[in-house]
Protein backbone atom coordinates (compact mmCIF):
# COMPACT_ATOMS: atom_id res chain seq x y z
CA UNK A 1 0.00 0.00 0.00
CA UNK A 2 1.27 3.73 -1.39
CA UNK A 3 0.95 6.48 1.18
CA UNK A 4 0.81 9.82 -0.05
CA UNK A 5 0.99 13.05 1.74
CA UNK A 6 -0.51 16.62 0.21
CA UNK A 7 1.29 19.49 1.36
CA UNK A 8 -1.55 23.07 0.89
CA UNK A 9 1.12 25.38 0.77
CA UNK A 10 5.04 25.22 1.10
CA UNK A 11 6.85 28.44 2.29
CA UNK A 12 10.27 28.62 0.60
CA UNK A 13 12.87 30.63 2.69
CA UNK A 14 15.81 31.42 1.04
CA UNK A 15 19.32 32.38 2.64
CA UNK A 16 21.13 31.77 -0.84
CA UNK A 17 22.61 35.44 -0.29
CA UNK A 18 22.77 35.47 3.31
CA UNK A 19 25.36 32.16 3.54
CA UNK A 20 26.67 33.44 -0.40
CA UNK A 21 28.23 36.79 0.72
CA UNK A 22 30.62 35.67 3.23
CA UNK A 23 31.63 32.39 0.78
CA UNK A 24 32.67 34.75 -1.83
CA UNK A 25 34.40 36.83 0.05
CA UNK A 26 36.65 33.84 1.33
CA UNK A 27 36.67 32.32 -1.83
CA UNK A 28 38.13 35.54 -3.28
CA UNK A 29 40.83 35.81 -0.64
CA UNK A 30 41.43 32.13 -1.37
CA UNK A 31 42.16 32.94 -4.85
CA UNK A 32 44.25 36.13 -4.25
CA UNK A 33 46.28 33.92 -2.07
CA UNK A 34 47.11 31.27 -4.77
CA UNK A 35 47.84 34.17 -7.47
CA UNK A 36 50.31 35.64 -5.10
CA UNK A 37 51.66 32.19 -4.46
CA UNK A 38 51.87 30.69 -8.24
CA UNK A 39 53.61 34.35 -8.97
CA UNK A 40 55.99 33.52 -6.44
CA UNK A 41 56.41 30.28 -7.50
CA UNK A 42 56.95 31.53 -11.59
CA UNK A 43 59.78 34.08 -9.84
CA UNK A 44 61.59 31.33 -8.24
CA UNK A 45 61.88 29.18 -11.04
CA UNK A 46 62.86 31.87 -12.98
CA UNK A 47 65.87 33.00 -10.50
CA UNK A 48 66.48 28.83 -10.03
CA UNK A 49 67.09 29.13 -13.60
CA UNK A 50 69.53 31.87 -14.28
CA UNK A 51 71.50 30.37 -11.24
CA UNK A 52 74.71 28.43 -12.02
CA UNK A 53 74.65 26.18 -8.98
CA UNK A 54 78.27 26.56 -7.94
CA UNK A 55 78.18 25.82 -4.17
CA UNK A 56 76.49 22.75 -3.44
CA UNK A 57 75.71 20.84 -0.25
CA UNK A 58 73.76 17.97 0.88
CA UNK A 59 70.43 18.21 2.20
CA UNK A 60 67.17 16.18 3.83
CA UNK A 61 65.05 17.99 1.45
CA UNK A 62 60.74 17.49 1.95
CA UNK A 63 58.77 14.87 -0.23
CA UNK A 64 55.30 16.88 -0.79
CA UNK A 65 53.15 17.78 1.89
CA UNK A 66 54.15 15.31 5.64
CA UNK A 67 57.26 14.09 7.07
CA UNK A 68 58.85 12.21 4.79
CA UNK A 69 62.33 13.53 3.52
CA UNK A 70 64.98 12.48 0.61
CA UNK A 71 68.42 13.47 1.00
CA UNK A 72 69.65 15.69 -2.18
CA UNK A 73 72.24 17.69 -3.59
CA UNK A 74 70.93 21.53 -2.93
CA UNK A 75 72.24 24.68 -4.24
CA UNK A 76 73.61 26.61 -1.63
CA UNK A 77 72.61 30.24 -3.60
CA UNK A 78 69.62 29.55 -4.63
CA UNK A 79 68.04 26.27 -2.84
CA UNK A 80 67.38 24.46 -5.87
CA UNK A 81 67.34 20.57 -5.90
CA UNK A 82 70.26 19.43 -8.27
CA UNK A 83 70.66 15.99 -7.90
CA UNK A 84 71.29 12.98 -5.98
CA UNK A 85 74.48 12.17 -3.74
CA UNK A 86 76.35 8.71 -4.95
CA UNK A 87 76.64 5.86 -2.06
CA UNK A 88 79.98 7.06 -1.28
CA UNK A 89 78.91 11.03 -0.56
CA UNK A 90 75.58 9.30 1.63
CA UNK A 91 77.98 7.88 3.79
CA UNK A 92 79.83 10.49 4.50
CA UNK A 93 76.98 13.01 4.93
CA UNK A 94 75.72 10.33 7.58
CA UNK A 95 78.90 9.71 9.52
CA UNK A 96 79.12 13.80 10.05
Amino acid sequence: MRRTCKVKTMVKVSYENVLREPTMAANKKIEELINQRNKIDRELRVMQGKCNHIEQTIKQVPLGEGCQTSTRWVCSECAAVIGYPSGYELNKFFKK
